[in-house]
């Protein structure tokens, strides 16, 4: 079987490529790229998407340039489906958080410290994050991928809200895009106020998100 799809991508390009596609979604290969991505992620954080360079990814990562290549066609298609991989990660815990909470003093006291928390720990990743959202302003290539996860981070806006009624809170605020759109913003305010060595960025961020619960709850 092997040999006949090697001839027969020798004598058709269209079979080649239907060949490569094929490996490279296999169950196997696609846990390869995930773990691939997860290597390169950190440098990718680190470089910022101006300065990225799949030469300098590979050396960064521990892998050839030729690996790379193979998994990704482009730094573009490397740097969307990074920062998709931990964004999918961080909302999914984000989620889990919410739905857990049991006490809506709980769930704000546990919201503020889950995203005061990732900007301590992973505020480079983040920064890439409102880089790729910068440049699908620019670059088309990059408009789905922002435009999954934004839905993805509303959605998690729409859990909360859901979760706050089950918790018989009256909220002021009954969009999930309202609420994300105000979250969003102090997030990436405080977040440029960590990566600039500004002291107190994140306790002030913690108790920004506390002060936004308290103003759309009423009973808090």
């Amino acid at each position: 079987m092997q040999l006949m799809e090697n001839s027969a991508a020798a004598v058709n390009p269209e079979v080649s490529h239907a060949v490569s596609q094929t490996r490279k979604t296999s169950p196997k290969s696609v846990e390869k790229k995930r773990e691939l991505a997860l290597h390169a992620i950190s440098s990718l954080a680190e470089l910022g998407f101006a300065r990225i360079n799949l030469r300098d990814v590979a050396q960064r990562s521990g892998v050839s340039l030729g690996v790379i290549h193979y998994y990704f066609e482009s730094k573009t298609e490397l740097l969307i489906y990074c920062v998709g991989l931990y964004k999918e990660d961080f909302i999914i815990g984000l989620k889990d958080l919410i739905a857990q909470a049991r006490q809506v003093d709980k769930l704000a006291a546990g919201v503020a410290d889950y995203l005061a928390d990732t900007i301590d720990q992973h505020a480079h990743i983040h920064r890439l994050w409102y880089d790729v959202r910068a440049q699908a302003q620019f670059d088309a290539a990059f408009q789905p991928a922002v435009e999954e996860v934004e839905h993805a981070l509303i959605d998690v806006f729409r859990v909360l809200l859901a979760k706050l009624q089950e918790l018989n809170i009256d909220c002021a605020h009954k969009e999930p895009l309202a609420l994300y759109i105000t979250l969003d913003g102090w997030f990436r305010y405080f977040l440029q106020h960590k990566l600039m060595g500004k002291t107190g960025a994140i306790d002030a961020f913690r108790q920004r998100v506390l002060a936004e619960f308290s103003a759309i709850c009423k009973t808090i």
